[in-house]
């Protein structure tokens, strides 16, 4: 499925992601408490206790952004590949419940701008967002997996 929208990382904190299409949703993690808004729906609350993937996600997230690698390294085993001009972080949940729900967050990108974060689960499946695309024109033709981490991991050369 193609989801576009908006991811924003706020100074307070919170991680807000705006979907726009092909349906309308607002998730915002803020602290340890997640507000789902899906346009028709009634909001969704919960804790952060029942999504551990989220905090963990909302810490790498955070510690990217910030650079702050002590973070990144409690929460995860890191492994950088590349050079300024095109890398790649490999982020690894040490804690097992997390390790349950998420295998791996890994993000491409140059300089010191992410273009791609791809989060994949336990079975396989994995969520690819590409960051700073305004146009679909500019992604791949084919949006298959393999297609979209080529596209991902060529960041420099766009």
């Amino acid at each position: 499925m193609v989801i576009a929208g908006q991811l924003e990382h706020r100074a307070d904190g919170a991680l807000v992601r705006r979907v726009e299409s092909p349906f309308r949703e607002t998730t915002e993690l803020r602290g340890e408490n997640v507000v789902v808004e899906r346009e028709g729906n009634r909001p969704r609350r919960f804790s952060l206790d029942r999504a551990p993937e989220l905090r963990g996600m909302l810490a790498s997230f955070g510690a990217l952004l910030s650079g702050d690698a002590a973070t990144l390294r409690r929460h995860f085993a890191v492994v950088v590949h590349g050079e300024p001009e095109r890398w790649q972080i490999e982020l690894t949940p040490r804690d097992d419940r997390l390790r349950a729900r998420l295998a791996s967050i890994v993000v491409d990108g140059t300089a010191d701008r992410p273009s791609c974060f791809t989060l994949t689960e336990p079975d396989g499946d994995a969520t690819i967002m590409a960051l700073g695309v305004r146009d679909r024109a500019a992604l791949p033709a084919s949006l298959e997996r393999d297609a979209l981490r080529a596209w991902c991991a060529d960041a420099a050369g766009r």
